[in-house]
């Protein structure tokens, strides 16, 4: 395999822990519209690109609430908790290893994009990354064409590059670029879910950093 000379992160559930938040979050729109509430679990079970998707399993009748209402209603609980979100414990350590490994890293999220930036910026770690992408609405729509954007405008060939995300979607977006994918099994998607797709999947970010390590001492 060649090297790997850049990582494209995503965000959500994969440097960001923000499953436990969006499953509470998502509880309170449950309740107000008198839906059963949702366990950690079954949100990891159920969870999924396109969102309008997860909304409808969740038991809303779009004829009767439009998604845009209750995706903006979410993102807006959302983002007054964001703040409350912390890092995975080994994000640090995992980001400084391939800094000095000279590996390139970006960022590519379904966050909207200034929101991504003030979120990496107040996580501290916004410098680790030469671009960050994030979409132009909050709604999760248009994230595999940044992918595209990313890559070609890095410097580096797709074959260098891995995809590193906690979803199916992550990897239907590093399949439709080419690149390698890595899935982090802590973060939206339970790990039978990703195994059952894919065979390169780690328990946690710390499994990921050994693997790492492997691969550029």
């Amino acid at each position: 395999m060649a090297p790997i000379k850049q990582i494209i992160w995503d965000w959500n559930g994969t440097l960001l822990n923000d499953v436990k938040m969006c499953v509470e979050v998502m509880n309170t729109l449950l309740s107000k519209y008198s839906l059963p509430d949702l366990s950690c679990q079954k949100y990891k079970r159920i969870f999924d690109f396109p969102v309008k998707d997860y909304y409808s399993r969740l038991g809303f009748d779009f004829e009767k609430i439009p998604f845009e209402k209750v995706g903006h209603e979410f993102m807006d609980h959302y983002f007054v908790h964001l703040e409350d979100c912390g890092l995975f414990t080994e994000v640090a350590e995992v980001l400084e290893m391939a800094k000095s490994a000279g590996i390139n890293q970006m960022v590519l999220s379904a966050m909207e994009h200034q929101a991504l930036e003030r979120s990496l910026s107040s996580k501290g770690i916004r410098s680790f990354f030469s671009q960050v992408r994030g979409i132009d609405n909050h709604l999760a729509f248009g994230k595999s064409l940044l992918a595209l954007e990313l890559v070609k405008s890095s410097g580096f060939l797709v074959e260098e590059t891995l995809f590193v995300g906690d979803t199916l979607h992550d990897l239907e977006i590093a399949n439709a670029i080419g690149s390698r994918c890595a899935l982090i099994a802590n973060g939206h998607f339970s790990k039978d879910r990703l195994l059952a797709v894919h065979d390169f999947v780690f328990d946690d970010l710390n499994e990921f950093m050994i693997y790492l390590e492997s691969r550029i001492v």
